[in-house]
């Protein structure tokens, strides 16, 4: 099977969807003996090892698990693991059970995994369909592969894989088993050119808002059988998505500095020759027969304004169990944002890097009237705020807000439905709804 750059993202626009990111991500396929089997860059280039394509790639379904196999680390958060043989043999154990069921379909089972490994031993463990029986490994294999549709499925994160591993695979088992892709090392990449680990968290976004599209498409056809992993992926997704800025530019605010940018357009005049937008005075004299020397030409011009946003984060102590998910999609806002209001009975205001590196501070407590002095005292019209919507408003201080016309958009998460404290200034939205 001979791999090009059209064979690629045709296949990936076939399995993920006519729109695929990741299709037009990938932009150069190389064939290389610098990497053993497969590897994806950082700058989108494919680089495949010639043979191995031709001993284990001979259709679109296994070329998409070879694919999906490589995007899928960086989204895991595999290289934080570090580059061991015990931790890559969990990360792939994760990621081709993931691929095998969740992406059931398109991968043919995880066509390729079971080419590619044989189905006893720890190789078992990195493939569907494998006769473990009593062996050691049963246990693990069975919590991702073993059971019904519902309840039964993978409860268990990459790094209690690797722990458990650490317990059942002998060192000498471990070194005999080959693996996909580079696993994050520059010297397999191809040239050195560096690995997906040092993909932007813009990228990382794209990448999680185009399987999360094909994952639930396939899911709603009933592709997959393993609920469990199902859901465990999109937990994965959710924390590189990021807030749609097209909905958040409705809420920008001319009085906090900020680096968010607010496009637009405007009105332009200019002169020509050439009638391209004409004015109604130029079209006066036209149907009076007079041809004006200049035509005084109306065009629109884009425009780009730095605002802000005042995004009021919730911090009490009943949301610590969603911020990593709520800080992994804030992220991509990093770039944007120069400070962000954290507020559990009072708000605080830190810089954005200081909520990145996690550094929170509340009194565990919680109500909305801080929120709505805050946003008083300092003169915003405008305010974006992220909770689980258990909080009280009092009559006097909503009334402060509707008198000062203050338009909010409240962001849900944790499962509540409703917020009716901010309905009467603006949408209440779930998070999920506006993360892509």
């Amino acid at each position: 099977m001979k791999i090009t750059l059209d064979l690629v993202r045709g296949t990936l626009r076939q399995a993920l969807g006519r729109e695929s990111f990741i299709a037009s991500f990938i932009t150069r396929v190389e064939e290389t003996a610098s990497c053993s089997t497969a590897c994806i860059t950082q700058d989108g280039q494919l680089h495949i090892n010639p043979e191995f394509v031709g001993a284990y790639v001979s259709s679109e379904q296994e070329l998409v698990c070879l694919l999906l196999h490589e995007i899928l680390h960086p989204l895991f958060g595999h290289f934080v693991y570090g580059p061991g043989d015990l931790e890559n043999l969990g990360a792939d154990m994760v990621i081709n059970a993931t691929i095998s069921q969740v992406f059931a379909q398109v991968s043919g089972n995880g066509s390729l995994f079971c080419k590619f490994y044989g189905p006893s031993g720890v190789e078992g463990l990195l493939r569907p369909g494998s006769r473990l029986g009593d062996s050691r490994y049963a246990g693990l294999y069975n919590a991702f592969y073993g059971g019904s549709p519902r309840g039964a499925g993978a409860k268990l994160s990459t790094g209690e894989v690797i722990q458990t591993l650490s317990i059942l695979a002998p060192t000498v088992d471990i070194h005999t088993v080959a693996l996909l892709g580079s696993h994050g090392s520059a010297s397999n990449a191809g040239g050195g050119t560096s690995s997906l680990s040092g993909l932007s968290a813009e990228t990382r976004s794209a990448i999680a808002a185009d399987l999360k599209k094909a994952v639930q498409h396939a899911m709603g056809n009933h592709a997959g059988y393993n609920q469990d992993l199902y859901t465990f992926f999109l937990e994965v997704l959710k924390s590189h998505l990021s807030m749609k800025r097209a909905l958040l530019a409705h809420f920008a605010t001319r009085q906090k500095l900020d680096r968010f940018k607010v496009f637009g357009q405007r009105r332009r005049a200019s002169t020509s020759p050439i009638p391209l937008h004409p004015s109604k005075r130029d079209l006066v004299l036209l149907s009076a027969g007079i041809v004006p020397f200049h035509f005084h030409n109306h065009l629109q011009a884009n425009t780009a304004q730095h605002h802000g946003l005042a995004v009021y984060l919730d911090v009490s102590g009943s949301v610590n169990q969603h911020l990593p998910q709520i800080i992994g999609i804030l992220q991509s806002l990093k770039g944007d944002l120069t400070t962000i209001f954290l507020f559990s009975n009072k708000v605080e205001e830190v810089s954005f890097q200081t909520l990145l590196a996690g550094r929170v501070t509340t009194t565990y407590g919680t109500d909305f009237n801080c929120i709505a002095q805050s946003i008083l005292d300092r003169g915003y019209d405008k305010a974006v705020i992220l909770t689980d919507g258990y909080a009280t408003l009092h009559q006097d201080q909503a009334a402060q807000l509707r008198k000062a016309r203050v338009r909010t958009l409240a962001v849900l998460f944790g499962g509540k439905q409703d917020c009716p404290e901010f309905e009467p200034f603006g949408d209440v939205v779930q998070l999920e709804d506006i993360a892509h």
